[in-house]
């Protein structure tokens, strides 16, 4: 394991996202939000679900999200010396995130862990970034 390499690190619930980068393995983890200038969060304003189809708009919804943000993903790996790819998201999430990565951004996928997070602490989401890397290299 190279110990230089840089790991972005994609945190998401299917409605908001944290992209960090952490630039040494099980060092610092730093927020970019500035990676995440052009995805939108999204909002659920839907109807109650017994008047109109709003699960599944919510599901198109968060489908939509995550597939922007597989984009936005692709971007700053093509624009950034990234090595590795750590995914953290509830299951659901995590799953539709996964189908949406390019292959090549899906190859730099070192571990993930599925939990919503997408408000842990940098302390707390340094501790599962360990865990899910050295899970992934049990």
């Amino acid at each position: 394991m190279n110990p230089d390499a840089i790991t972005l690190v994609v945190v998401a619930d299917g409605r908001r996202a944290r992209l960090l980068e952490q630039r040494r393995i099980d060092g610092p983890l730093h927020d970019r939000p500035e990676w995440l200038s052009d995805v939108k969060e999204h909002h659920d304003h839907g109807a109650p679900s017994h008047i109109t189809h709003s699960g599944d708009a919510h599901d198109r919804a968060e489908k939509a999200f995550l597939k922007n943000l597989a984009k936005r993903v692709d971007g700053v790996l093509a624009h950034n010396s990234i090595d590795q790819v750590i995914l953290i998201a509830p299951p659901r999430a995590l799953g539709h995130l996964r189908e949406s990565l390019s292959p090549a951004a899906a190859k730099k996928v070192v571990g993930s862990d599925a939990h919503d997070r997408v408000d842990a602490t940098i302390i707390t989401l340094e501790s599962v970034v360990h865990a899910a890397r050295y899970a992934h290299a049990a």
